[in-house]
């Protein structure tokens, strides 16, 4: 109904500037009587969202000025329903004129930026919020008030304290990237809640994407308890951590030691220490020793994990000790590459995986997230997820696979994730150009690259 006066142009903000006085007619209605009244006339009664129809008389506590609506344009009450003539005759009220004050605090952000932004008619109030931190993406019309943007967002976001604005893309060798902050303290150490846990790390060295909770969600529910994950690009634990956390043993990696070290962290904060065990190599490289590695490490019988504690329903009848989780894959069950820019390509370090096995294990359901612009989405992914592997690309059709829709991340481009079991064909296949041996000096480097945060022994 209402909106913010115009500051066109508007850049160092004026919270003042936004103040409108606004006259309206009201009744003086005795204090006792509002709750009736209210009901009887609801439709003659001023309804402005975040603004109170009932305020206090300045000339006595007995009665209560209640606000009409903008159409009745006088006290004659010229505009009103004949229920409120009537009212107003049978109970002798008397109806004043009154001003209402809608300040800067009344308006949402929208409505104050597109008061002061050259369109009136968009306004980029949209953000990712990561703990205490807003995340802008401001287009270069906007950058010149990035300023204000950002005051605005901070006054209006009650749970948010830091404003930042990325400052290029994500396309280094880490996936941070750099930002500025626009309005708020300059704090970049974040706390997030996804899945039952809790996740620190600092928002300017690591990658975290909020609106990804519901495929984290989607894909860790498709892990069993007693399953084994091999999560290579695993950030700061979205994936791993809650899946430890539902009982499945997890061998996590990232490259970044940032995201490495607030994994780390994370990992003990949840306490899933017994049950996770963190790298920082190169994804390659931990693909083909963490395989040959675990697999070597079944040969002495199933692995084990401690089991999900319970809590005790009585603090005089403890809860009787639960049974170890048994892992009963000899290699992993699955595997997940959440790096959609470039993760397909790391289809390659499977191919001649199990070549020099003695025996063979179980074929993982890998989990490859990827962008693609193609109309034919599912078509262009296994396409490509066969020229990696070295899979013939025309029986693309006949791979084990499920190809499902994540997100738009940009106009024509979208996110999904390919769901493929490793093909036994590319598991034993010879080993060839990019694919290194995978002698006993490689499973036992193992060993030097991996932080081990317990005593567990199947980590």
């Amino acid at each position: 109904m209402y909106k913010p006066p115009v500051h066109r142009g508007m850049k160092e903000l004026d919270r003042a500037a936004f103040s409108l006085t606004i006259p309206v007619v009201a009744l003086r209605v005795p204090t006792k009587t509002v709750g009736r009244i209210k009901a009887e006339i609801s439709s003659d009664i001023l309804k402005v969202p975040k603004l109170r129809n009932v305020v206090n008389d300045s000339k006595s506590n007995e009665f209560k000025i209640l606000l009409l609506d903008s159409a009745i344009s006088s006290t004659d009450l010229t505009g009103a329903s004949e229920k409120l003539h009537n009212l107003v005759k049978q109970d002798k009220l008397e109806a004043v004129n009154h001003q209402v004050i809608l300040d800067y605090e009344h308006w949402s952000a929208d409505e104050i930026l597109k008061a002061v932004l050259p369109d009136s008619n968009e306004a980029p109030t949209s953000y990712e919020q990561i703990g205490h931190i807003a995340h802008m993406n401001l287009r270069d019309q906007y950058l010149e008030y990035k300023t204000l943007i950002g005051q605005v967002i901070l006054d209006k976001s009650p749970t948010v304290a830091t404003v930042v604005n990325k400052l290029d893309t994500i396309d280094n060798t880490f996936r941070n990237f750099k930002m500025e902050v626009l309005a708020g303290k300059d704090d970049f150490m974040a706390q997030v809640r996804e899945n039952d846990c809790v996740f620190k790390f600092d928002y300017s060295k690591v990658y975290w994407n909020s609106r990804l909770h519901s495929e984290h969600e989607r894909l860790i529910k498709k892990f069993s308890i007693g399953s084994s994950i091999c999560d290579v690009m695993a950030g700061v634990g979205p994936f791993a951590v809650p899946a430890a956390k539902r009982g499945c043993l997890v061998w996590a990696n990232d490259l970044n030691p940032a995201s490495y070290d607030a994994m780390q962290e994370n990992i003990v904060l949840n306490k899933v220490q017994d049950r996770v065990c963190a790298f920082n190599m190169d994804g390659r490289d931990f693909i083909r020793k963490a395989f040959v590695e675990y697999f070597a490490k079944t040969k002495q019988g199933p692995l084990s994990i401690p089991p999900i504690p319970k809590a005790s329903v009585s603090r005089s009848k403890p809860v009787a000790p639960e049974p170890p989780i048994e892992i009963p894959s000899r290699s992993f069950d699955h595997v997940v590459m959440n790096l959609p820019a470039i993760a397909i390509e790391f289809l390659d370090a499977f191919r001649g995986l199990f070549a020099g096995f003695e025996e063979k294990p179980n074929l993982p359901l890998i989990h490859t997230h990827c962008f693609t612009k193609s109309d034919e989405p599912e078509k262009d992914i296994l396409q490509r997820a066969c020229r990696a592997m070295g899979y013939p690309e025309e029986q693309y059709e006949d791979l084990d696979a499920d190809v499902y829709y994540v997100r738009r991340v940009a106009p024509k481009k979208d996110m999904y994730c390919l769901s493929l079991r490793l093909p036994e064909a590319v598991a034993y296949a010879s080993e060839t150009g990019s694919k290194r041996k995978l002698d006993q000096e490689s499973a036992e480097s193992i060993n030097q690259n991996k932080v081990r945060l317990s005593d567990n022994e199947d980590c």
